[in-house]
């Protein structure tokens, strides 16, 4: 595993300037845990985490149809394997159903990656429905973590970890732009939303 002091210059070196131009002011890097097969650190504004990285020898469980190559934007000529975004929509998607209590960085998330195209295929949306038989988790339950998803608990979690504008701009609209995103999202278990959305030819898009 390379050594924290250098996970922790390579992040700043890349992400300094962009938290900069979002007001994130100054980000710290701080190591969590270590051992010999992993390593995982927090990025940190204003003392608040923003998001962790993990490095892991340790093979994951990511289907190997859903691994993809991505240029390394400051050095194309180097590739990195990464989750596809549909993978990545469906672990959100799984996460958001399997906490104990719902958050909305989750919510907004899985906002952010339908806006970016990604989409359950139905491959992945057998295994989104094995673990929901699994954990038991209905129609009822899936509306009420929705529901959850309350302006109070989007502003003291989004707040400080989006740039103002994208804030202001969900907070003006109560932030139903994200519950809505979750509705589309799991509408193969939402009977109406289902409904609705084959009415509108246009009504997949987030």
């Amino acid at each position: 595993m390379p050594p924290s002091e250098e996970v922790q210059a390579a992040v700043l070196l890349s992400i300094q300037p962009i938290a900069e131009t979002l007001g994130l002011g100054t980000l710290e890097v701080q190591k969590y845990a270590e051992g010999s097969d992993f390593a995982k650190h927090w990025v940190l504004a204003n003392q608040k985490p923003l998001f962790s990285i993990d490095l892991t020898r340790i093979g994951g469980g990511v289907l190997e149809t859903q691994i993809v190559k991505k240029r390394i934007a400051d050095a194309p000529e180097k590739t990195v394997s990464t989750p596809s975004e549909n993978y990545l929509l469906f672990q959100k998607l799984e996460t958001f159903l399997s906490r104990r209590s719902v958050k909305a960085r989750d919510a907004f998330d899985i906002r952010l990656l339908l806006s970016r195209g990604a989409e359950i295929d139905k491959r992945l949306e057998g295994h989104l429905e094995d673990s929901m038989r699994m954990k038991e988790i209905n129609e009822e339950e899936i509306e009420k973590r929705i529901s959850n998803i309350t302006n109070k608990l989007c502003i003291a979690e989004l707040r400080t970890v989006l740039p103002p504008a994208v804030f202001e701009g969900l907070a003006k609209e109560e932030f139903e732009a994200i519950r809505s995103s979750l509705r589309r999202a799991f509408a193969n278990w939402l009977p109406e939303v289902r409904d609705e959305l084959d009415d509108d030819p246009n009504g997949r898009g987030a």
